[in-house]
């Protein structure tokens, strides 16, 4: 962008485990192959066209990248090293944490049996089913990439908000009355269920940046619980401040918050179903029937105060009256300071936005006409009327002491932030459930913005 002078790109996407992982790949890093692959006159107008070779060409900018859900040697994703794979193709060093190990006795240790009365559907779900043990590695996790030189990085485990073994296996208990019988039952019970041994996380970098003050940069790539209340996410992030604290660099936290509002984010049939097998669309085919496309938000469309949070989880909270569950952790956010006295920029200024919006975190994080771009979307939106989530978000911390205070220094600040939606949305099934998001960050004091 014109006046912003030398700047450090920052993405962030959740990629699903990495299961579309060419589609992924070359959205990052070959635009040409991106397009020849998703190239359907059908469904994409002239106008979205140029909106997507827009969004790939400010892809290619990207110097650092956040990625959230990332799979290490699990079948749905061809047992894959997703991150040193995606950093080979983008010439990027990357680190790797490891959030959860699927220990799933039936879908990924295979040494849990099932079969099907019907033995043409019994054979075909023991051929997807069947695990290659040689290459298996059943790590799920976060991995930032940069152009940079990555000096250190670490974990930091989050409070618990969340027995993804104990809990998951409980349920099963409770779910299983007796034999298995029927693919409708295998799958119902696998939306129900994901057996993993570990926790939410937080992975630091310290990126080697010349042209910063401190020399390096300092990236935060976390996720955030979703099977649980909003108040456990905000002890998470106020654990995660706690321990950055002290931390003198200009910083970025991105990743997945699973700012909802609820208890936990319900996903598609199809989805589930593709995290598991090879031929999904036969499978879905024996499931779907049992479930009701209004069931997992039919609570929503009544109430009045859904709407006034609606894709902005930074909205005003009453409880009861004004219920914004969500709004704490971004005041804990706004009110949080570093041992340097400096603080994330909520500044939200018009002049830095595409297209221009003055509001909170509007220069981080793309709002939209109402709320924020949603960055999760059920299959059946209703034309947007439900089913619709910001739950991805990046925040920066410059050489600002007031998070709205405009006369400050805008150097490393968040400018122009981008959501990806029509990249994401090019092919029929998405390329993930989240879109790519990016911000740019000026590595000098910027001049007067040309727009």
């Amino acid at each position: 962008m014109p006046g912003l002078g030398p700047i450090l790109r920052v993405g962030q996407w959740n990629i699903e485990r990495g299961l579309n992982f060419d589609l992924i790949r070359a959205a990052l890093a070959d635009p040409g192959e991106f397009l020849q692959m998703t190239k359907t006159a059908d469904r994409i107008s002239p106008h979205q066209e140029e909106v997507i070779e827009s969004q790939l060409a400010t892809l290619q900018g990207v110097d650092v990248l956040v990625l959230n859900e990332v799979d290490w040697g699990m079948k749905r994703t061809e047992y894959r090293d997703v991150a040193r794979e995606l950093a080979a193709a983008l010439h990027m060093n990357y680190a790797y944490g490891v959030e959860f190990v699927e220990v799933d006795p039936l879908f990924d240790l295979d040494t849990e049996q099932i079969h099907l009365t019907d033995a043409q559907q019994d054979q075909r779900l023991q051929q997807d089913l069947k695990v290659d043990r040689q290459r298996y590695h059943g790590l799920h996790g976060t991995a930032i990439l940069s152009r940079y030189p990555i000096e250190h990085a670490r974990i930091l485990r989050l409070p618990v908000c969340y027995d993804w073994y104990g809990k998951e296996y409980k349920a099963i208990s409770k779910l299983e009355q007796g034999k298995r019988w029927s693919a409708h039952k295998l799958f119902r019970e696998r939306v129900e269920r994901e057996l993993r041994q570990g926790g939410r996380m937080a992975l630091i970098a310290d990126v080697s940046v010349p042209d910063l003050p401190t020399g390096r940069a300092t990236i935060v790539a976390t996720h955030l619980e979703n099977k649980c209340p909003p108040g456990c996410r905000r002890r998470q992030m106020q654990a995660l401040l706690a321990d950055v604290r002290s931390d003198n660099n200009p910083v970025v936290i991105a990743g997945d918050l699973n700012t909802t509002s609820r208890d936990n984010t319900s996903t598609s049939v199809r989805n589930e179903i593709m995290t598991r097998v090879t031929d999904y669309k036969f499978w879905a085919g024996q499931a779907v029937s049992h479930f009701h496309p209004l069931g997992v938000f039919q609570y929503t469309l009544v109430p009045v105060r859904y709407f006034h949070g609606y894709n902005d989880p930074t909205a005003f909270h009453l409880p009861i009256l004004w219920d914004n569950r969500e709004q704490p952790l971004f005041k804990s956010m706004e009110k949080f300071r570093f041992a340097d006295d400096h603080g994330f920029d909520f500044r939200g200024e018009p002049g830095r936005t595409l297209p221009s919006r003055r509001r909170t975190l509007a220069d981080s994080n793309q709002r939209g006409g109402k709320g924020f771009t949603p960055t999760y979307a059920f299959a059946r939106t209703y034309g947007g009327l439900v089913g619709q989530f910001k739950l991805d978000w990046i925040f920066v911390k410059p050489f600002i002491d007031n998070p709205r205070n405009t006369e400050q220094s805008f150097r490393f600040a968040p400018h122009f932030p981008i959501t990806m939606r029509e990249l994401n949305d090019s092919v029929e099934d998405r390329i993930s459930d989240h879109p790519p998001m990016t911000v740019d960050l000026p590595l000098t004091e910027p001049t007067k913005l040309a727009r």
